[in-house]
């Protein structure tokens, strides 16, 4: 069986090695030419492999001082400086995962990486928003650094920054009365990611990109914040297709006054009580004074931290609990991929228990979050069905937030007659996750990049020609909206269909492993369970179940 993997692998490469390419727009070596004019001025970009990278671009101006907590503005000009785009993007103050405090106010900028800036034909734009939980990492987050699939399909990738934390979700009462022009707060980084679109749409064709070709995709939050972009009115138009990896905006989000209360903690926690003086002596304290208001941990099912910053449901940006949006079709109706990994639960439930769980501990995990429904999910995931009870409670939170989300959200685009589809991401690492594809993992490998600490495991030949499958049909899909090609050369991707009347319908889905394959309803009996119910996050702070 080894021997014929082996064989079946090699054909896989030498098949995909060229279809994963853009005929349209072919790579080229641009040497000491990525070097371009913009109206803000010229930008001297750095040559990498077959890629030009200009790196820290500004596309919004510093939100330091009296623009913190407010929409993003312009960035001033540069000429008759030549903007040096050579070194990474600043990141957006965090506490990083050592508990550092880093980052600067002044750090709206994105990072493009183009294989040609003179095409002949201008490139498929994907915009990726990074991952991080709305707390953490930055356009420069190693797992999707584009040069690589921008040097071998001939997309032009671009990665954004936006404000995080409390300086990008901090809903205040005194916030959204200070400016008549815009009655909101606590979407500051939505709009800082609509500010980075707009700047795509008015300069991307100066690296050689198609501003009526764009296509929104993350993983995890970045995966949420496209969820969301497709149900805010104003992000309407500014993008073509949307990739969806492991987050959907299905569940259900803070409310302004749940936000605003969440605000109000902050307030008092800075020392800033005088309703009268609130937004300036907000806006007066440092950034550290900012980060250390309240106390921040990470995504877990067993929640200990007092707060958790996100995207607010304000009735502006986001103009209702986006799951009803989707099931009423009020979205942007642009083709969709969507898709999950096949153990998304493991790393919230690891992080909660990492040593292992008792049943009884499961049990009553189970019974906090889901309340009164608690055993009637326990009937659906036992104990005894799995190897312990921490793989039990990984698969249930895996399938609760991410699969049958994702099969909830496919199915409300798909039922506007809008193409949909899915997948299942299964390709495994050992090196990085032992029998698991965790939550997270598909990045590197949609990107060809090396995994860092602390597996620091490099890709393999094996490896490689996954990447280029899967490099393939996202950018295919960003091209024309169609992730397949005309011919036998790769694996047919079929669209999903929902099921309909008596019959059982398609369902289908790509199966992404080392031989992609086709696939048919996934975790069916767990998602027809799921679907009557509508749950917060079961990472979130209060139980899934309250209303």
């Amino acid at each position: 069986m080894g021997g014929l993997r082996w064989l079946r692998l090699s054909c896989l490469i030498i098949a995909v090695g060229v279809a994963a390419m853009i005929s349209t727009h072919a790579v080229h070596t641009q040497g000491a030419s990525c070097y371009i004019s913009l109206p803000e001025g010229d930008l001297q970009g750095a040559h990498v492999g077959g890629a030009c990278a200009f790196l820290g671009v500004p596309f919004a101006a510093s939100t330091a001082g009296s623009l913190r907590w407010k929409p993003p503005q312009p960035a001033p000009a540069w000429t008759p400086s030549v903007f040096n785009a050579t070194t990474g993007t600043a990141m957006c103050p965090q506490i990083n995962n050592s508990g550092q405090l880093v980052g600067s106010e002044d750090c709206l900028k994105l990072n493009v990486w183009t294989s040609h800036i003179r095409p002949t034909m201008l490139a498929p734009v994907i915009i990726w928003f990074h991952t991080g939980g709305f707390g953490q990492t930055s356009a420069n987050f190693a797992a999707s650094n584009g040069r690589r699939m921008a040097e071998e399909t001939g997309a032009l990738v671009v990665a954004a920054n936006y404000r995080l934390g409390a300086f990008g979700f901090l809903a205040h009462a005194a916030l959204a009365a200070e400016d008549p022009a815009y009655s909101s707060s606590g979407n500051y980084g939505v709009l800082d990611q609509r500010a980075a679109l707009e700047w795509v749409r008015d300069h991307i064709a100066a690296f050689g990109g198609n501003p009526d070709n764009v296509t929104i995709a993350g993983t995890s939050a970045g995966s949420l914040s496209v969820s969301l972009h497709l149900v805010s009115p104003a992000s309407e138009g500014l993008f073509d297709r949307a990739i969806m990896q492991s987050g959907f905006a299905s569940y259900r989000w803070r409310s302004s006054e749940e936000a605003q209360e969440q605000g109000r903690a902050f307030a008092a926690a800075i020392g800033c009580a005088d309703p009268s003086q609130v937004v300036t002596c907000m806006r007066g304290q440092s950034r550290d004074v900012v980060l250390r208001a309240l106390p921040v941990g990470q995504d877990q099912v067993v929640e200990t931290r007092r707060v958790q910053w996100g995207p607010v449901v304000d009735g502006r940006e986001i103009p209702e609990q986006p799951r009803i949006l989707y099931e009423a079709g009020v979205f942007s109706r642009v083709p969709v991929i969507i898709g999950t990994n096949s153990d998304e639960g493991w790393p919230f439930v690891d992080r909660s228990f990492p040593t292992g769980l008792t049943a009884q501990q499961y049990e009553t995990t189970v019974s906090t979050e889901f309340g009164g429904d608690a055993a009637a999910v326990l009937g659906m995931y036992p104990v005894a069905d799995f190897a312990s009870p921490k793989e039990a409670l990984a698969r249930l939170i895996g399938d609760v937030e991410y699969v049958c989300e994702a099969r909830r959200t496919a199915r409300a685009i798909e039922r506007t007659k809008t193409r949909v589809y899915r997948y299942s991401f299964d390709y495994e690492v050992p090196a990085v996750a032992q029998n698991h594809v965790i939550h997270g993992l598909e990045s590197n490998l949609v990107f060809g990049n090396n995994f860092g600490a602390p597996s620091n495991y490099a890709l393999g030949a094996v490896d490689d020609a996954f990447f280029r499958a899967v490099a393939g049909y996202w950018t295919r899909f960003a091209a024309t909206g169609n992730p397949n090609v005309d011919d036998d050369s790769v694996t047919h991707w079929p669209a999903m269909r929902t099921p309909t009347g008596n019959g059982r319908g398609a369902d289908k889905h790509l199966v992404l492993e080392a031989i992609p394959h086709e696939g048919l309803r996934l975790r069916e009996r767990e998602c027809d369970f799921w679907e009557p119910y509508y749950l917060r996050s079961t990472t979130g702070v209060v139980p899934a179940s309250q209303p």
